[in-house]
């Protein structure tokens, strides 16, 4: 197998069946949610082909210091001229392997016109270059980019592997390893983050009391904007909490068996929310909606105080 690895067993001996049968693609494109294990897929594969002695092309392949192997991540998006740059190297040929490879992380995030610089790349590429394309979501992705790669689909991680793998890796006993693999929702990266930082299952507690007074409480619900803005960064972690939250609710409210529901520590809390399914549906179209539009770059604040009088005025 081409690592040791949880979950997406198929993919791995897709990407084996690759090298094995020398099939391999000029450019691949790795999709599937974020934490299930993409870039650390990519790094292997870009690994075995490069072909390198094991020891010597562990270490490099691990802080990218290996010369026909080139790595670029996505803060927040990724410029024109990085692509550029690739492109430039990828003229010139391999220094110790027979082939070159290029890791792009988070391509949904790279601007139109680097995409479109890179397309010609991809037109016409080198023998010897390998693009890994690596995206949570297709969706920012130009369709001449995805017609020209191979696409490798990563599946969330089930809970019960990451429950198995936390107990046997992190030794957490069943229980919390249940809880941690549940909130995990598929990430193997979520649940390892939850688990070495307290504060995550503390934001959670605060994430549902913040949700629970915006709901049931009477008064004006913007109110509550300062929790927001307080904890900017970990906004996506506060919304997927509501979601779990909400989902918890429509599952008690549908009569669906408790051994779906993510929060079962807070069983009791839930059972009193005076929330119907369809309510719940609801005011998680207006957090989704809310997340696309911060992702445009929309006022913050007036987003905010928006999304809490619409989510106030749901029932």
């Amino acid at each position: 197998m081409l690592i040791d690895f949880i979950g997406n067993e198929r993919v791995l001996k897709e990407l084996d069946n690759n090298l094995i049968n020398k099939d391999l693609s000029h450019a691949y494109l790795f999709l599937g949610s974020e934490g299930v294990g993409k870039f650390t897929a990519a790094k292997a594969f870009a690994k075995r082909i490069l072909e390198f002695d094991e020891d010597n092309c562990c270490a490099e392949i691990g802080d990218f210091a290996h010369p026909d192997l080139r790595v670029i991540r996505s803060k927040d998006s990724i410029k024109k001229l990085e692509i550029e740059e690739l492109i430039e190297d990828a003229a010139k040929k391999p220094y110790k392997s027979t082939n070159k490879v290029f890791i792009i992380d988070g391509f949904e995030d790279v601007t139109t016109s680097g995409q479109n610089a890179l397309l010609k790349t991809l037109e016409e590429p080198q023998d010897y270059l390998k693009i890994i394309l690596i995206s949570n979501n297709i969706k920012g992705i130009l369709p001449t980019i995805v017609s020209r790669a191979r696409i490798i689909r990563f599946k969330n991680v089930s809970d019960e592997q990451i429950k198995e793998f936390l107990m046997q890796k992190e030794n957490l006993n069943e229980k919390s390893a249940k809880l941690f693999s549940k909130l995990a929702t598929g990430s193997v990266t979520r649940a390892l983050k939850y688990i070495s930082d307290p504060s995550y299952l503390a934001l959670r507690d605060k994430s549902i009391t913040t949700l629970d007074r915006i709901l049931n409480v009477g008064g004006l619900p913007f109110k509550e904007y300062e929790f927001f803005n307080e904890n900017r960064e970990e906004l996506n972690e506060i919304f997927n909490f509501f979601i779990l939250f909400l989902r918890d609710i429509a599952f008690l409210d549908l009569g669906i068996s408790t051994d779906s529901i993510v929060n079962e520590d807070k069983l009791n809390f839930l059972n009193k929310q005076n929330i119907t399914a369809s309510d719940a549906v609801k005011i998680t179209e207006e957090i989704i909606n809310t997340q696309k539009l911060l992702q445009r770059n929309t006022n913050f604040e007036l987003t905010i105080e928006q999304f809490l009088i619409n989510i106030g005025g749901v029932r």
